[in-house]
């Protein structure tokens, strides 16, 4: 997932940014930084003295990092023209952006240019445009410390992202009951389906049967039970294995950033939770490479599988969003 954070200079992209991803774990991208790195660029602006990034350039570029997996923080006055799941625009006020670029040292020129900028919105108004999905944080008066938990909340707020254990709503309860991918009767059908895909299993049953049948999932997510009851069943692996905390009803802070540490890292892994794992399946869906087919059992009614996609990462995301407004 990428989320994309712009706005006219100065008002506050770079820190807040790069504390955001400290807070997160994401992936932080400054895409000038970039451009120059890569050469990115397709002439220079004799005007303002500087190069002209070729944003074309750099959506290919940005689009590849998208495909290799992990989640994008990307900043920059021209982020919202990339490929994103979310935007963020900073603003500042008039005069808190002469203030800044007072202390940066800039021209008055550029100074009042920006400042025109931000008076007529162009950052939001080309991110509308491009028809994404667009928040904003004013940052005036704000630090970075402040301006990245504005914008982690909104995060949370649009399904991307979890700050704090959220409690499980009757209602979203209910939803999951339901099969999110294919429903098949037991794990040999499921195991016939996804054969030669790259998979991740959630539960101690499914986990067990599947490298019983001699499959090696990608990630096992397991907490010791079946069926609520304590399991004696012996689940290994192999490679590494990452505890987390996500109590009965809830979908935790830790396993959401442990589950995403599973999915960024080497195979196999395995993410032991003290408590439930059920709601394991919603970062799996959201963060996943396309095409991961995900296992886990359904209740009474089977053994599911959903394979990784712009739907099934739409759903995942109306969920969370569901959970975070009910808290």
């Amino acid at each position: 997932m990428i989320v994309a954070v712009t706005g006219t200079p100065a008002t506050g992209k770079s820190s807040s940014s790069s504390m955001l991803a400290g807070m997160t774990g994401w992936k932080l991208v400054s895409l000038n930084e970039l451009a120059e790195r890569k050469r990115l660029y397709k002439g220079y602006d004799n005007e303002r003295g500087c190069k002209i990034v070729d944003t074309a350039a750099l959506r290919r570029e940005i689009s590849s990092m998208q495909k290799e997996g992990g989640n994008l923080i990307i900043e920059s006055h021209y982020a919202h023209e990339m490929p994103s799941d979310l935007v963020i625009v900073l603003t500042a006020g008039p005069g808190e952006l002469r203030k800044r670029a007072g202390e940066k040292g800039w021209e008055f020129r550029k100074t009042e240019e920006n400042v025109m900028a931000e008076i007529m919105e162009v950052c939001k108004t080309e991110a509308l445009e491009l028809g994404k999905t667009v928040r904003v944080v004013d940052t005036t008066g704000s630090g970075k410390k402040e301006t990245a938990e504005s914008m982690a909340k909104i995060m949370e707020e649009e399904g991307l992202w979890i700050r704090k254990d959220l409690k499980i709503p009757a209602s979203v309860h209910e939803e999951l009951r339901e099969p999110y991918g294919k429903l098949f009767k037991n794990i040999s059908g499921a195991l016939r389906y996804t054969r030669g895909r790259s998979i991740a299993t959630v539960g101690d049953m499914v986990s067990y049967e599947t490298l019983k049948a001699g499959i090696k999932p990608g990630i096992v997510i397991i907490d010791g039970r079946i069926k609520r009851n304590p399991s004696n069943r012996k689940i290994d692996a192999g490679g590494k294995e990452i505890p987390a905390e996500n109590p009965t009803g809830y979908i935790t802070a830790d396993m959401f950033s442990r589950i995403c540490e599973a999915l960024s890292g080497p195979k196999p892994v395995m993410v032991r939770v003290k408590g439930e794992e059920d709601m394991a399946v919603l970062p799996l869906m959201l963060f996943g490479r396309e095409g991961l087919r995900i296992i886990y059992g359904l209740f009474d009614k089977g053994v599911c599988v959903v394979s990784v996609d712009k739907n099934t990462r739409k759903a995942a995301r109306n969920i969370l969003k569901k959970i975070s407004s009910s808290q």
